[in-house]
């Protein structure tokens, strides 16, 4: 704001401040950014020579608009700046459920209420918003089970509601419901588990070793798989390694088949990270958080998904990216539960096991 204020008065008086080189340059560079040009032509007003100088050497500086314009539009530019105090609303009521079914395995649902939206992320503020007194239900439309409340400290988040009833673990082609009550509130959502599409092949290409440690070698994973004829397949893939203690995702993680629709295609997958990412250590470089190593052992997930869950897991992502972007479009994630935030997702999924080398 002060440099617009100087070359306003400036203007208007007729003649120009006597200011230390490298303010002028300041200015000059300011001018530059509104359109200045540096010529010699008659009838507009000039600045003075030395302040070209200051940049760009001998020359007269012409604006295109007369200083009397200029001055008006500096004006504009001028104005003072005020602190603004946001006060966001926080919706602690408001239920959260994210869940999914797997073919083979029982059906596993996390149950919280809403996290404030400038509070710390971390394992103690987490458990505090974990409800363990819900009363959880799925059904197939035949057989219903009461899914438990279950404490497994390998899983993130490691507080959940799974399945007990082995009739009711998932399976292709069938639909799932859930119904989940807190108190007065009740959600629900259902999910259909698509046909399994297993992958063709995998195979890991090096990219050079460590810089610090040249006993290590890193690599990306690269995949192959045939989609099926038909449009309107969907996809998510999940690897973990020795390190792991489960499966996890890596950042955009879905995709379907709008484009590739009954090819054979590779794509190349970045390795996920093994814990939460507010516990991941700034001090990892790139290669040890997103390239595995020579001679790891990789498991490979690749699951089928509903157009409704891709809609909603791509959702998720897309505000996860932009989150503390204040330059970033507002984003909504599009869940299918009905009565509380969220999602339930089926999976059909095929898995693989590779060793890098």
């Amino acid at each position: 704001m002060e440099l617009f204020i100087l070359i306003f008065w400036g203007a208007i008086s007729g003649h120009w401040l006597h200011l230390p080189s490298k303010v002028l340059r300041r200015i000059v560079a300011a001018l530059y950014s509104l359109k200045f040009i540096q010529g010699s032509s008659a009838g507009v007003g000039t600045l003075p020579r030395q302040l070209l100088a200051a940049v760009r050497g001998p020359g007269l500086l012409h604006a295109k608009l007369p200083l009397g314009v200029l001055g008006l539009i500096v004006t504009l530019f001028s104005a003072c700046e005020t602190d603004i105090d946001l006060s966001i609303p926080i919706n602690e009521s408001s239920l959260v459920v994210d869940g999914y079914i797997i073919n083979g395995e029982p059906a596993r649902v996390a149950v919280t209420t809403a996290y404030p939206y400038t509070s710390v992320i971390d394992l103690e503020s987490l458990s505090e918003i974990v409800i363990p007194d819900a009363i959880v239900l799925l059904s197939d439309g035949q057989l219903t089970d009461t899914l438990r409340y279950t404490v497994d400290l390998t899983q993130f988040p490691p507080f959940f509601y799974q399945g007990q009833n082995p009739a009711l673990f998932g399976q292709e082609g069938k639909t799932y419901t859930i119904q989940v009550i807190v108190g007065e509130d009740t959600a629900t959502a259902s999910t259909y588990i698509p046909t399994v599409v297993p992958l063709d092949s995998l195979a890991w290409e090096s990219e050079g070793k460590d810089e610090l440690d040249t006993n290590i070698e890193y690599g990306r994973l690269r995949v192959w798989f045939r989609d099926p004829p038909e449009l309107g397949n969907h996809y998510r893939i999940f690897l973990k390694n020795q390190d792991f203690s489960a499966f996890q995702a890596p950042f955009n993680s879905v995709f379907e088949d709008r484009i590739i629709n009954g090819d054979s295609i590779f794509f190349d997958v970045s390795k996920p990270d093994a814990v939460p990412t507010f516990l991941v250590p700034d001090s990892l470089s790139f290669q040890e958080r997103r390239r595995f190593i020579k001679g790891d052992t990789i498991d490979v997930r690749f699951c089928s998904i509903t157009r409704e869950s891709y809609t909603f897991i791509r959702s998720f992502q897309t505000a996860a990216g932009s989150f503390g972007n204040p330059f970033a479009a507002p984003t909504f994630v599009k869940g299918n539960m009905k009565g509380a935030l969220g999602g339930f997702v089926g999976y059909g999924a095929s898995y693989h096991t590779f060793i890098s080398q």
